[in-house]
């Protein structure tokens, strides 16, 4: 497994050779994210074309890289959760567009919906920068716990934490972005 400083050397020396090591170490994370937003309503071979676009998209943004903003692996994430959210509401546009009787079209969006996704959007982008501004851990316990739906033990084990340390973490982290965002959202 690479550090993000060996891939970001690489990167810059070999960008198919990064790309084929970002895949190696992310593959599961990013069908992870597109299969849980995608599950519900695209079959598997979907999800893979899907998968297959996120690295597509990573490997073209790849100069937008900053890890100074954050993790690559944040990067992916967000990355990855946009792009599946857009195929997401591809799939629901042609669902809509095969509705037949009037009961089925109220899974078509209104321009009501439209403007909240958009303030949604908006809101989303300024939440992740604050998390992204508490540095890690913090971030990375954030966006596991939040976004991901992981347990306290989950991130525990993975970053190597004890739990009552993430715990505090969570709250105090909570507490940060209470005051950062107050009056934001």
């Amino acid at each position: 497994m690479f550090s993000e400083k060996d891939l970001c050397s690489l990167l810059t020396q070999q960008p198919e050779k990064w790309l084929e090591k970002v895949m190696d170490q992310y593959m599961a994370f990013v069908y992870t994210i597109a299969y849980g937003k995608l599950s519900s309503v695209c079959d598997k071979q979907d999800i893979e074309e899907c998968v297959s676009d996120i690295f597509y998209e990573i490997y073209r943004t790849r100069n937008n890289i900053d890890l100074e903003k954050g993790s690559l692996k944040s990067y992916i994430a967000v990355l990855s959760k946009h792009k599946a959210i857009d195929v997401f509401r591809k799939h629901q546009k042609s669902i809509a567009h095969l509705c037949t009787n009037e009961r089925d079209y109220d899974l078509v969006a209104s321009d009501t919906d439209v403007e909240k996704d958009v303030i949604d959007n908006e809101a989303s982008e300024h939440l992740i920068r604050e998390i992204k501004a508490l540095g890690e851990p913090d971030s990375q316990i954030m966006i596991r716990k939040y976004y991901f739906g992981q347990n306290t033990k989950t991130i525990s084990k993975a970053l190597g934490i004890k739990e009552n340390t993430v715990d505090k973490k969570v709250s105090r982290a909570l507490v940060k972005l209470e005051q950062a965002l107050k009056g934001a959202l």
